[in-house]
Order: C-alpha cells, then structure tokens, then sequence
C-alpha cells in the first residue's frame, strides 16, 4: 500500500522472518529510522513519530522481529544475535523499499542497544544515532555491572510470568494504568501502547505480540556483555538521551548510560522529568532532540 505520505513494505530476513516497514511523512525530506523496546511496539509511539514529521521529516519505523504487527517467528539461538543480524538487513529494506538516502536513527531501550552494537560490527552510514537509554551493561570492572545484571534477570524472571492473554486491550490498558512505571504516560498514550502490543488470539480474545518467553529471552542481557569493546569502533554521532535521576525508577540505565558516555566519548542529554518512557511522557521534546546536526533542530 502507498501514497505521497504512507507506505508499507516486507524485508525478508535471511531466515524467512518477515518486518513490516512503515514510511509516513514528505517522501523527499530527510529520513529518521526508530523503533522501540523489548515487549512493546513501535505503533504505540506515534505521537512521537507525528512529532518528527511534523517537525519535516520522513519517518520509517518497524518492529523488532517477533513484536508488534510482525508474524512470528520460531525462536532459534541467541536473540540478542538474531537482532543484531536483522538490523543490517532490515535497513538494506528500508532502502530498497522507499529509496536510498542519508539516514537518522532514533532507537528505544532494546533497539538503540541492538543499534550501537550492530553498527560496531556492520557499520551503516548514519547522519547521527539519537538513543533513548540504551541497555548496555557497564563494563565488567565497575561497580555497576553487577547491580545492572540482576536487576535484568529479576525483568527476565517477571517478564516470564507476565499474562499473555486479555478479553480486550482494555483489559491490558487497565493493567498498565494501574503499574508505577507508566505513571507519566498520559492515558490516551497508554491506551495506544497496550493496543499495540496486542494481536487478535486464534482462539478469542486478545494475546501479547511479543510472547513473555520471548521478552524474558530478551532480558537476559549477561550475553552482550562480550560485545561492548567494540562499540569504540562506532564513528557516528551518537546522542544519548537519559531520565531524570530524581524521578527515574531504574538508576542503573542511568549508570549504564554514563559509562558509555565516559568509555566511548558519546554526548549525552539528561531529560528533565522523564522516566525510561520518556518518548511516550514527552514526544515533542524527544523529537526535538533528533537529528541535532539538522538545521531548526
């Protein structure tokens, strides 16, 4: 499906997973690529993607593999690999399906970390990465790697046991209205995200897109710890977007933030009253912090 201002394209995967790319916003103006964090889906931020075009952009986002609207896929290895291996292939799509061109990143929590660690290793020519609280562990010798481990394995462990099955979003939406985490996220944002995460289920209902297995999967993040070294290879500008230490309820992405600042020499930027969830809590001022090398941004 296509017209001046939306497109919708497949990139196949080399192992037969498909992507849904979806392009939105004046196809002749500079591309932003994003897309979001582990157990959600990039059609729950739309308001941050209406920021970015309105702010004159085209936006192409997609779903990490089995999340969101993707079919899914059987799980094989590692999946921190397997994303690491889609990136480069889903924006080889991206550029076949809606034209070549220089290129922002604004990447969420599990795809800014799957970004930084794949352009360490298959390098693509970005104008600049803008990325919301990547979570890379810290290095093995400081002090905060430990605490950073455990509290992912306590995610994988809850993740695990998350319900994957809802009457209606509704039910989800009431669910995540009632957890601390959102309680920035106004309601008719929250009310998106949880519909966003949600496929029809074959037998009734409503069930999860990314499966809690998955997620969980997701969480045990100890196997990236190897990859870190390498991002001193990434020579793009790279921004960091972090929370607000006074309210934020996961200090360790602050500190893991940090440390990719001091080891890598990335800039970063502190968001006044933000959370993890801060492009839902805060999406024009998110927007306005892409692309910072573009003139009026």
């Amino acid at each position: 499906m296509q017209d001046n201002d939306h497109a919708e394209a497949l990139a196949t995967m080399d192992d037969g997973a498909t992507i849904l790319l979806r392009r939105q916003g004046p196809p002749a103006a500079e591309r932003v690529v994003i897309s979001h964090g582990n157990g959600l889906a990039i059609d729950g931020f739309a308001r941050f993607a209406g920021a970015l075009t309105a702010r004159g952009f085209e936006v192409v986002a997609f779903d990490m593999r089995n999340h969101g609207r993707n079919p899914r896929h059987p799980a094989a290895g590692s999946n921190w690999r397997r994303f690491i291996a889609d990136l480069p292939q889903i924006l080889r799509g991206i550029d076949t399906a809606f034209g070549e061109k220089p290129a922002h990143g604004a990447f969420h929590s599990l795809s800014s970390a799957v970004c930084l660690l794949t352009q360490a290793e298959t390098p693509y020519p970005w104008r600049s990465l803008t990325l919301f609280e990547p979570p890379v562990p810290p290095n093995a010798d400081d002090p905060a790697h430990a605490v950073f481990l455990d509290y992912h394995r306590n995610l994988s462990e809850r993740a695990g046991r998350r319900r994957a099955q809802f009457d209606t979003p509704d039910a989800l939406f009431a669910s995540m209205r009632r957890s601390s985490l959102f309680r920035l996220v106004p309601d008719a944002d929250l009310e998106r995200l949880a519909r966003a995460t949600l496929r029809p289920a074959p037998q009734g209902g409503w069930e999860l897109s990314c499966p809690p297995e998955f997620e969980a999967a997701t969480f045990r993040i100890d196997e990236i710890v190897a990859l870190r070294p390498g991002l001193g290879r990434v020579d793009c500008p790279v921004r960091l977007v972090l929370g607000d230490e006074s309210i934020h309820y996961a200090h360790v992405l602050l500190d893991a933030g940090r440390a990719l600042v001091r080891d890598f020499g990335f800039s970063a930027v502190e968001l006044p009253l933000a959370t993890h969830f801060m492009q839902l809590e805060h999406p024009e001022t998110c927007a306005g912090l892409v692309a910072p090398d573009t003139p009026g941004t």
